[in-house]
């Protein structure tokens, strides 16, 4: 039987508001793709095309990068793909690297540093690399920030997905986001 993974998609459901999961992998309701949703895609595309990776990260010069890496882990259930990993082959560590089509906010979202964090266990479990930190490159700013990755991100990343898990298995609608201007712009909205 063919093993199916939660992915960065799931984890950021979860983190936005949980019914999310619940009415995708529950209820089986597709996610409809916002107005949001689409800018993002439509600016990430003109900038693929419009831009050269080597010039993207110019931070870790020195460090042989591989792009768009996908890994899965049996173990966790969980898979993503990866926008870049930094080598250290002289270290054994290597570093995610999300790349966001945004300026840099005051204080980084849950949801990056947790798809970090999902990121640097994937790397350490698939790659056998260590992975200290990562980080995230902000295009529109610029700033290239770095992520300490730490024992207790990676227990409450695998406690979130225990929770994704549970809602799926058990059929059980969780308590909606306290953030209700979240759900403005949902394409779940409407369902009480």
């Amino acid at each position: 039987m063919r093993q199916t993974f939660l992915n960065a998609t799931d984890l950021m459901n979860y983190l936005y508001d949980p019914r999310i999961l619940y009415f995708v992998h529950v209820l089986k309701i597709p996610q409809a793709t916002t107005t949001k949703e689409l800018e993002g895609r439509q600016k990430y595309e003109e900038f693929e095309k419009k831009s050269k990776r080597n010039k993207i990260i110019k931070e870790l010069p020195y460090l042989p990068k591989i792009y768009n890496v996908y890994l899965a882990s049996k173990e966790n259930g969980f898979a993503t793909k990866i926008d870049c990993v930094a080598i250290d082959k002289e270290r054994k560590e290597a570093y995610p690297i999300q790349i966001k089509y945004s300026f840099k906010p005051q204080a980084l979202y849950r949801t990056q540093k947790f798809q970090l964090v999902m990121e640097a266990m994937l790397i350490k479990e698939r790659l056998g690399y260590k992975v200290p930190y990562g980080f995230i490159k902000f295009l529109k700013s610029s700033d290239f920030v770095k992520v300490w990755i730490t024992e207790n991100l990676k227990e409450e990343l695998l406690q979130i997905f225990s929770e994704i898990k549970s809602i799926i298995k058990e059929e059980k609608l969780p308590r909606p986001t306290p953030y209700k201007k979240k759900m403005i712009d949902s394409c779940y909205k409407n369902i009480e």
